[in-house]
C-alpha cells in the first residue's frame, strides 16, 4: 500500500462504475451463480510438523481461489508471537519475520476458521501449521540479488519507486539505514514485500545519474553484514511535458452520484510528486477533506490515485477540487492549472438538514468544543429540538423548534446550568419566523417579529427584531478542515429583549446571531453577539 506523505486534500477516478452506469439493456440476463463453496488451503511452507526449518523464512500459504485479504490477516495467529511482514502475491500469503526466531523451537502458525473469500464463505476449520525451526547458526553473509531500476538504465522516471531484492530476510531497520544516494534521498519511506526492500522518495532531478549505495550497515536476521557494499547506478529521463488529468469518475461534472460512493480516484496522464498535491483550504471542497480519514493511496508509478471516504456523501451536493500547481516528477505544472474537477451527487439539497440524531460538532473561538443535535423530531407535527452540548457533552440548552413547508418556527428554549442541570424552559406566546423555506428564494430579504415569553411566574421577556438573509452567497474558508464551503446563505438575526420580574424591567440588551449555512451541510459557523461579548462555533466534523 502506498501513503501519500503530505498533508491530505482529496481525488478521484472509478472507471469501471462510470461503465457500469452507462450500460443498460432491456434484456433479461441471468447473474452469474452464488459462490457458495467454503475456501481451501492448497498448500505451505513449512510442511506440517516439518523439523530443521528455516529460522529466517519466509513461510507461505497458497489458498486455491481469491481470498478476503483482511480476514485472513485478521484470523491469522503466530504462537509463539513473533513480528513479521505480511503481503499477498495472487492467492499466496506470504509471512517473513523480521526478527531471527528461536533455534530447536516449535512455532505453529494458524489460519482462523472464520477467514473468507471474496463470496463471503468461511474457511470452515482451523487450519494450524506447525514446524520446529533448525538449531544450526547462520555464518553466511547475505546478497543483494535484483535492484529496479537495473544498472546502467537509462530514461527512468525520476519518481521511481526503488527496489532492491536480497537473498535472505534483511534485518529492516538496519537495511534502510544502509541506503544512500547520489543526489541524496528526500522524504523517503520504506515498505517490504518478502525479500524486496522498495524504497519511495520524492522525485530525482531529470536528465541525473543517479548512484545507489547499500553499506554494509545492512545485516541479515542473524546479524550478518553484506560483504561490501552494494553500488548501482541509472539516469533519469529528460521530461518537458506538462502532465495533465486523463480520466476521472465519477466523470467531470457528473451529476446524480451515488451518495454511498466509497472510493474517488484519479488517473493522471503520467507520475505525479506526491508532495505537490498539498493544496491551500481555498482549492479543496471542505466537505471533501471532511470524508477522508485516510491517507490517498498512490499506485506504484504514482500515476493513479485512490482515496477511501470515510462517510456517506450528501445528498444533491457539488464535491469540487481544484488541482493548483500539481506536479510530474520532473516538476512540469499540470494543465491547466488550476484544474478543476467536480461532480453532484443525487438527491435533493438542503441548507438546513433536519434528522433525527444528526450531529454538527464545533470548536469555540476560545479552543473548548461544542455539539449541536437534532432530537425528538416529530415528522406528522414538524416540531424538533436543536440540542447543544458543551466540551463535556453536558446540555447547555434546548431551541424548540417547528417545520413548516415554508417556514422553520422558534418556538422558545429551555436552558441548563453548566453541569446540565434544567433550569428553566420558556415558550414564545407568538412564534418567530426564523427561517422561511426554501432559504433559496429569501436571498437579500429581511422579516420583522415581536413577541414576549414567560420564564415562571414573576418573570417574562419582552423580545423584538428582525431577521434577514444576505443577497450574495458566500465562500467561507475552514483552517480547520482546510477547505472552503463554497455558496453558504448567510443567515442574520438582530433582536432587543427586555426582561421584567413583577412587571418591572431589570435586564435588557441586543443579540445578533450570524449563522452560515453549508449547502448540504447546514450551520458551518455561528457567531452569537450580544452587548457583553460573543461567541463564534466552526464546525470541525458532522454525522448525517
Amino acid at each position: 500500500m502506498n501513503r501519500f506523505c503530505a498533508s491530505t486534500w482529496i481525488v478521484f477516478c472509478l472507471m469501471a462504475l462510470a461503465f457500469l452506469a452507462g450500460c443498460s439493456s432491456d434484456d433479461e440476463t441471468t447473474p452469474p451463480p452464488q459462490d457458495k463453496t467454503p475456501p481451501s488451503i492448497t498448500g505451505h511452507f513449512p510442511e506440517l510438523d516439518a523439523t530443521d526449518v528455516s529460522r529466517i523464512g519466509p513461510f507461505w500459504i497458497a489458498f486455491n481461489e481469491a481470498m478476503n485479504e483482511t480476514t485472513v490477516e485478521a484470523g491469522l495467529a503466530l504462537s509463539p508471537q513473533f513480528s513479521c511482514n505480511l503481503f499477498w502475491r495472487e492467492d499466496t500469503l506470504f509471512i517473513t519475520p523480521t526478527i531471527l526466531l528461536g533455534g530447536g523451537a516449535s512455532y505453529t502458525i494458524t489460519i482462523d476458521a472464520t477467514c473468507e473469500d471474496l463470496g463471503g464463505n468461511e474457511l470452515g476449520t482451523d487450519y494450524p501449521i506447525s514446524f520446529t525451526t533448525t538449531s544450526t547458526n547462520d555464518y553466511v553473509a547475505p546478497e543483494v540479488v535484483g535492484t529496479a531500476p537495473a544498472d546502467g538504465a537509462l530514461n527512468v522516471n525520476g519518481l521511481a519507486m526503488i527496489e532492491i531484492t536480497f537473498n535472505e530476510p534483511m534485518n529492516p531497520s538496519n537495511a534502510e539505514s544502509a541506503v544512500q544516494a547520489v543526489p541524496p534521498l528526500h522524504d523517503v519511506w520504506f515498505e517490504w514485500e518478502a525479500l524486496t526492500m522498495k524504497v519511495h522518495h520524492v522525485p530525482f532531478p531529470p536528465d541525473s545519474l543517479i548512484t545507489i549505495t547499500i553499506g554494509t550497515e545492512a545485516t541479515d536476521l542473524t546479524g550478518n553484514p553484506l560483504a561490501a557494499p552494494y553500488v548501482f547506478s541509472f539516469r533519469t529521463m529528460i521530461d518537458d511535458a506538462a502532465p495533465y488529468l486523463m480520466s476521472a469518475l465519477p466523470m467531470n461534472g457528473a451529476n446524480s452520484v451515488s451518495t454511498s460512493l466509497s472510493q474517488i480516484v484519479f488517473n493522471f496522464s503520467e507520475p505525479m510528486d506526491m508532495g505537490s498535491f498539498d493544496f491551500p483550504a481555498e482549492y479543496i471542497d471542505a466537505r471533501v477533506s471532511q470524508l477522508v480519514r485516510t491517507e490517498p493511496e498512490f499506485s506504484e508509478d504514482y500515476s493513479r490515485i485512490t482515496v477511501t471516504l470515510s462517510k456517506t456523501l450528501l445528498p444533491g451536493c457539488t464535491y469540487w477540487v481544484n488541482f493548483w500547481n500539481a506536479t510530474d516528477g520532473a516538476g512540469n505544472v499540470i494543465v491547466p492549472n488550476p484544474t478543476p474537477y467536480e461532480f453532484t451527487t443525487a438527491g435533493s439539497q438542503t441548507l438546513y438538514p433536519i434528522i433525527n440524531d444528526a450531529a454538527w460538532y464545533y470548536l469555540r473561538g476560545w479552543g473548548s468544543e461544542a455539539t449541536r443535535l437534532i432530537g425528538n423530531y416529530n415528522l406528522q407535527g414538524g416540531t424538533f429540538d436543536e440540542v447543544r452540548l458543551d466540551e463535556h457533552s453536558y446540555i447547555e440548552e434546548k431551541v424548540h423548534l417547528r417545520k413548516t413547508s415554508s417556514v422553520i418556527q422558534h418556538l422558545g428554549r429551555s436552558e441548563y446550568d453548566e453541569d446540565g442541570v434544567f433550569e428553566f424552559s420558556m415558550m414564545w406566546n407568538d412564534p418567530i419566523p426564523y427561517i422561511k423555506l426554501p432559504i433559496e428564494s429569501y436571498l437579500g430579504q429581511s422579516w420583522t417579529f415581536a413577541t414576549t415569553g414567560t420564564i415562571n411566574d414573576s418573570t417574562s421577556i419582552v423580545l423584538s427584531g428582525h431577521i434577514e438573509l444576505d443577497a450574495a452567497r458566500v465562500d467561507l474558508v475552514s483552517e480547520e478542515l482546510r477547505g472552503t464551503f463554497k455558496g453558504c446563505c448567510v443567515h442574520h438575526m438582530y433582536a432587543d429583549f427586555t426582561i421584567s420580574v413583577n412587571g418591572n424591567p431589570v435586564d435588557s440588551g441586543d443579540v445578533h446571531q450570524i449563522m452560515w449555512l453549508a449547502p448540504g451541510v447546514g450551520p458551518v459557523q455561528i457567531v452569537n453577539s450580544d452587548s457583553g461579548g460573543s461567541d463564534t462555533l466552526r464546525v470541525v466534523d458532522w454525522n448525517l
